[in-house]
């Protein structure tokens, strides 16, 4: 299913929607159900999972898999497959299929169904579809299949589970409010307050200062492959064109002439007017008001003294005003000047006392007065049309399976070649190269479903400036030579090695901490080259307010037991941490001022709702039995991180 489904199991469900239709409609790549199409080779047709009667392939997941690390680089341009298998990629991928293929099944069970109708107005509304027009694209459209690789009928599965899963999963996972009672206790959880201690042991003081050797480093390099991987690099083709490549033809007097013609309603004389307007509920309570701002009260004051409030109406014209009331009514009040009142009179809502506010007079335009804005406008149409059409005309070449090279002859676009770019468009070892900003946009479509030596259509500026271009080559994601890294290595082994140690310092300290030493005496007892105990803590409502995120220690010091002493690692081999939590003060939940609670209570609702949802899934996956082949999903992981070879 599509990624919103997926999402929908780890956020609130108002979330999940907005953010997973975001993904689909903004990035080509982002439609799931891309089945029976391996990209890397290797492991076959096996089954990876099965939920109730839906069977999940290891080239499906390898595909999403594939899919959701092209998503993750739009915001990590320099993200490696490798890393983002060994953050959990491959897990989040596999568990999301899951889930979708399990609330699909609950779904079909319970009866809900989508109808073909809402499917095609769903496609016809995605962005990614639409021409330079900005209207949905034919040829767009099957563009975008066949370089995902899907089927229609794979789109319109694809679509039919998401719309699925908004008449399921919104109508359970919005809950408007929850009741005080039920707040109370997470309102105490928020107020409460802890107090600890926490020591740091640097990695640094304990790094070797000797060079272990090559045969180390290289050992090392292989255990993390990862950290010193340059990110897949393409180098591209390109041409820009943009509007000024086509002639455009000149707007004649006769075309001129037939818009005035065909528009002359929009040319003759006009009058609007504004109103400062009241409805009142009865003639009486109307009739009142009306004397009062006849006698000089304003429309505004006489409303408020009747308990009502008065407006003011855009410009309206006769019709339009008539609409509203009555035909007799707009009459009159278009009669009428400037500054008089009106009414009462009757209207569907009740009964309104008008003012007019202000009168404006358009003069008819005789054809030379309108000939310079038609002219303006008729040209613009024009420019469009123009461009429209060359764009499509290179599109149908792309289509017909031109290359770069034939496309940019037979247009006579000067072809131009990057150097092997990154997806942030930089290249590694070239500080000083600078791509220009304009061409960001082929970039990122080169990278998302760039396929090597396949022409494709860029837009750098929307319904200005275009872009043909194709990857040339692909350079895969490797660390660089061993030579041209080695003193990187060296350090980063020595970092290590210290982290280590530090390992060993924290463990220490907790194991004398346990045994009945303060955490001050025991890091004391540790050694040299370790930091000062510090006294930490807070209020739970307080974590993460400045908006910069919770920090570890305190992240960790809120899920202890009272009375217990923890590690915590720093990233990047700089230390250990040891956290020891000593009060917890948490308030009694009856005792707390309803207002604090209600202001707790508003945003817990969304995630009751979200906690709803997540039980529909379970509930679903325990209907549909699910099952995992574990060997094959390791032997996945093992591929795609590089650690062992392909499978064939």
């Amino acid at each position: 299913m599509i990624t919103s489904i997926r999402r929908l199991f780890g956020s609130t469900i108002g979330k999940f929607i907005a953010l997973g239709f975001v993904v689909l409609v903004g990035v080509a790549f982002a439609l799931s159900d891309v089945t029976g199409n391996a990209t890397f080779g290797g492991l076959g047709g096996a089954n990876v999972a099965k939920v109730g009667d839906t069977d999940i392939t290891i080239a499906e997941l390898r595909d999403r898999v594939q899919q959701a690390y092209n998503q993750a680089r739009q915001d990590q341009p320099e993200l490696t497959m490798a890393a983002f298998v060994e953050s959990g990629g491959l897990d989040r991928v596999l568990g999301q299929l899951i889930d979708g293929a399990a609330f699909d099944q609950l779904a079909g069970e319970l009866g809900f169904s989508v109808s073909k109708r809402l499917v095609d107005g769903r496609i016809a509304d995605l962005p990614v579809f639409a021409g330079v027009s900005g209207t949905f694209d034919q040829t767009r459209f099957e563009t975008f299949l066949r370089d995902n690789g899907i089927t229609e009928t794979q789109l319109r599965q694809d679509l039919t589970q998401q719309l699925l899963a908004e008449q399921l999963a919104v109508p359970i996972g919005t809950m408007p409010r929850i009741a005080p009672v039920m707040a109370q206790p997470y309102a105490a959880l928020m107020l409460e307050q802890r107090r600890g201690l926490a020591t740091f042991i640097p990695a640094s003081p304990f790094a070797p200062a000797g060079d272990p050797g090559d045969a180390v480093l290289q050992k090392y390099l292989a255990e993390n492959k990862a950290k010193f991987t340059v990110p897949e690099r393409r180098v591209l083709q390109y041409a820009t064109f943009d509007r000024e490549i086509v002639p455009v033809p000149a707007v004649t007097d006769a075309e001129i002439a037939k818009v005035y013609k065909d528009n002359a309603a929009s040319f003759a004389a006009s009058e609007t007017r504004r109103f400062a307007q009241v409805i009142a509920p009865d003639q009486a309570a109307a009739n009142a008001i009306a004397a009062k701002v006849r006698g000089g009260t304003t429309l505004a004051a006489a409303a408020t003294a009747a308990g009502l409030s008065a407006g003011t109406t855009g410009d309206l014209t006769r019709t339009a005003y008539a609409a509203t009331t009555s035909a007799d009514a707009a009459r009159a009040a278009f009669a009428a000047k400037e500054g008089d009142v009106l009414g009462p009179i009757q209207t569907g809502l009740g009964w309104a006392v008008a003012r007019v506010e202000n009168i404006t007079a358009k003069p008819a335009r005789t054809l030379a007065d309108a000939t310079p804005e038609i002219r303006t406008e008729l040209a613009k149409n024009k420019a469009n049309e123009v461009i429209v059409d060359y764009y499509n005309t290179l599109q149908d070449a792309v289509n017909g399976g031109a290359s770069i090279e034939e496309i940019a002859a037979d247009r006579k676009l000067t072809l131009s070649e990057t150097p092997a770019l990154l997806p942030s468009g930089r290249v590694p070892n070239q500080p000083a190269f600078t791509l220009a900003a304009e061409l960001a946009p082929m970039v990122s479509q080169a990278f998302q479903t760039g396929i090597e030596g396949e022409a494709q259509l860029a837009t750098l500026v929307e319904n200005e400036k275009f872009a043909v271009f194709a990857v040339k080559s692909i350079v895969a994601a490797a660390p660089p030579p061993f030579a041209q890294i080695r003193s990187d290595l060296l350090g980063e082994w020595r970092f290590a090695e210290g982290q280590k140690v530090a390992r060993d310092k924290a463990r220490a300290i907790v194991k004398a901490v346990e045994g009945g030493q303060g955490l001050a005496e025991a890091a004391r007892a540790a050694g040299p080259n370790i930091g000062t105990t510090q006294p930490i803590g807070g209020r739970r409502a307080e974590l993460g307010r400045d908006g910069q995120g919770v920090q570890p220690e305190l992240a960790l010091l809120f899920s202890m037991a009272k009375g217990s002493v923890k590690t915590l690692e720093v990233p990047g081999n700089r230390g250990w941490m040891v956290i020891a939590l000593g009060d917890v003060d948490r308030p009694d939940p009856k005792a707390i001022d309803p207002q604090q609670v209600a202001a707790i209570a508003q945003p817990l609702a969304s995630a009751f709702g979200n906690e709803l949802v997540q039980q529909l899934t379970a509930e679903a996956k325990r209907r549909a039995r699910v099952t995992i082949n574990k060997e094959l999903v390791d032997q996945l992981r093992g591929e795609l991180t590089g650690t062992t070879p392909v499978a064939e």
